[in-house]
């Protein structure tokens, strides 16, 4: 089979005077060769084009290149809208302390929101005393709860014991103040501990106030659908029957001891190993909010007797989700160590939540146990671990795995995440596997839906001729002017130029033809008739935008100037070393918490 483009095409055209040719070339870059790196995508930072402007430092700091890390911070600087988000989060990313000093400067002159984000990010990734102060202000003084939340699970990040305290206090004040916990500290707490999705199970997917009221049906659905965590029969029991006597202190003290009782057995030796920290500090955070929950007695007959039981419901869920993502851990502890063995890799990778560590995950990709793999994924595909594994499959990318991504495409339901997660490894797998895909494709394997979408970056004449097989067979699933652009946009034979035009001229719901049709034709140099039809609704469509953004910051500007607008300064009292540890020990800080810090 002979490509119409290659890798170094690609690479060339990332230079194209036109941006819908740019965004053809990152995009294939980007999806068919995510396991390889071209320096030539730092020319698109503070591209023209927004979409191109936010993706290249996303994909610069997905592959550690840090040596364009002062350019990225240069558009974080001199770039608008979400751009500069962007940047800052591929500087954290990287790691990279020498922004430091430009990012505080910048928070200092009232960034914008949407900022705000990604330099919260990048301040809960750099370990500095200034960057932990910013971030400890901006929790006192943001009301936004997303916001709220993105500053403290930031500065949770910088593991100090103080700011564990801290932020478990404000929970608590929110609570007895009557005030929706769930905006105060919960979610950035719950993002610390990897305790989010646990969370949201509890108090939102299993029905309204389920966990308080029907406790047995709502752990049902929790191990249902999280399978993945394993407890004794008599300790789910036990929870339950506390739930239901309303006996919430004497809870507190269950989680406690079981808590207790596995992180001892998990970190026997004194001297935690540097591999695991992280998990010892999630793992410690649990506990502490645990022990200071066991001091509050009075607070539970104050929430049972409260009528809106919305309090009780996010404290209790809240709870249970960090029980429990303290219980996941355990099998990710053995996995991290060194001389760790494949069969527990991949162990851990079958038995993990919905999140996995990102150094367990590329010590699997780093190994590439392709057999191993393969027999890992589950007969049901229902599984965190099918997912993971999945998405490993595509970042190694060997064309062994093409069999097993394409029955997971046909027997996984297309609203799963493990269904799109399917799709984008078949297009990343290595160059060896796109015949394979492509025959598998002719011989009816893969539904015409799928197969838009995943010959889009296969650049073959046959994947030309197959997809139009599939568009005039009227049985076939795929009928979406739009999918059928961006195919052969993608394919890039000429031959698609006619049949773009033919549903561009003749089609009333054709709206997205015009900008796949303008690329093919650049590409091939072909001067169409629509050309100027084409970039005259381009261009109204972008006046628009244009006046819309104005409106918006005018607003913003009106709302600032009739407020006075104090930059981030921190005012909670520094705690000194000789000052009361905030953990309750009695102890000066010096002797206590300090040294943990």
């Amino acid at each position: 089979m002979n490509r119409f483009w290659n890798y170094e095409d690609y690479v060339k055209y990332l230079s194209h005077d036109n941006s819908l040719v740019r965004e053809w070339a990152f995009d294939a870059l980007e999806k068919k060769y995510a396991n390889r790196y071209t320096d030539e995508i730092s020319k698109l930072i503070s591209d023209e084009d927004s979409h191109l402007a936010c993706a290249a430092p996303k994909y610069l700091a997905a592959h550690k290149a840090v040596q364009h890390a002062p350019a990225i911070l240069n558009s974080f600087l001199h770039d608008s809208g979400n751009i500069p988000s962007n940047c800052a989060e591929a500087l954290s990313k990287m790691k990279y302390e020498p922004a430091l000093e430009t990012i505080i400067e910048n928070i200092q002159n009232n960034p914008n929101t949407d900022s705000l984000f990604g330099i919260f990010d990048y301040l809960g990734s750099i370990y500095d005393d200034r960057a932990r102060e910013i971030l400890i202000s901006a929790v006192e003084r943001i009301k936004d709860p997303m916001l709220n939340g993105h500053a403290v699970y930031n500065l949770l990040k910088h593991e100090h014991q103080e700011d564990i305290a801290w932020i478990t206090d404000i929970i608590l004040k929110s609570i007895k103040k009557g005030k929706d916990p769930e905006l105060i500290g919960v979610d950035g707490f719950g993002d610390y501990c990897d305790a989010t999705d646990y969370f949201n199970d509890f108090s939102k997917k299993f029905g309204p106030k389920s966990i308080i009221l029907d406790p047995s049906k709502a752990f049902d659905s929790f191990f249902n659908k999280n399978d993945h965590l394993s407890v004794a029969q008599n300790v789910k029991d036990e929870l339950i029957l506390l739930i239901k006597k309303n006996q919430y202190q004497d809870l507190i003290t269950t989680l406690l001891s079981d808590a207790r009782d596995t992180i001892q057995k998990r970190y026997p030796e004194e001297t935690v190993p540097n591999e695991i920290i992280k998990l010892f500090n999630q793992d410690s955070a649990g506990i502490f909010l645990f022990e200071t929950l066991s001091k509050q007695p009075s607070l539970w007959p104050k929430l049972k007797t409260s009528q809106n039981y919305n309090d009780l419901l996010i404290l209790v869920s809240f709870v249970l989700s960090v029980y429990f993502s303290i219980l996941k851990r355990n099998v990710y502890v053995k996995a991290l160590m060194p001389n760790v063995q494949i069969a527990d890799l991949i162990q851990a990778i079958q038995n993990s939540g919905p999140s996995v560590p990102e150094e367990l995950s590329q010590k699997v990709v780093d190994l590439a146990p392709v057999v191993e793999l393969k027999a890992a994924l589950s007969d049901e595909l229902n599984t965190w671990g099918d997912i993971h594994i999945v998405n490993i499959m595509g970042r190694i990318g060997k064309k062994e795995f093409v069999s097993d991504l394409i029955r997971v495409l046909n027997e996984a339901d297309g609203l799963d995440f493990i269904y799109g997660d399917a799709i984008r490894a078949i297009n990343a797998m290595d160059e060896s596997a796109d015949e394979l895909i492509l025959k598998a494709g002719q011989n009816n394997e893969i539904n015409g839906l799928d197969l838009a979408s995943i010959l889009e970056y296969l650049p073959y004449p046959e994947s030309f001729d197959l997809i139009m097989e599939k568009w005039r067979d009227e049985s076939s699933e795929l009928n979406s002017y739009e999918m059928l652009a961006y195919c052969l946009r993608g394919i890039g034979d000429p031959r698609g130029i006619p049949v773009l035009q033919e549903i561009y001229n003749n089609e009333n719901n054709a709206g997205y033809i015009g900008e796949p049709l303008e690329c093919l034709s650049i590409l091939h140099k072909d001067d169409i008739p629509e050309l100027s039809a084409i970039r005259e609704k381009r261009k109204e469509d972008e006046n628009r935008q244009k006046l819309r953004e104005q409106e918006l910051n005018d607003m913003f500007n009106d709302q600032k100037n009739n407020r006075k607008i104090t930059p981030f300064q921190r005012e909670a009292p520094k705690i000194g070393r000789n000052d009361p540890c905030p953990c309750g020990s009695g102890k000066k800080y010096k002797k206590c918490c300090l040294n943990k810090s």
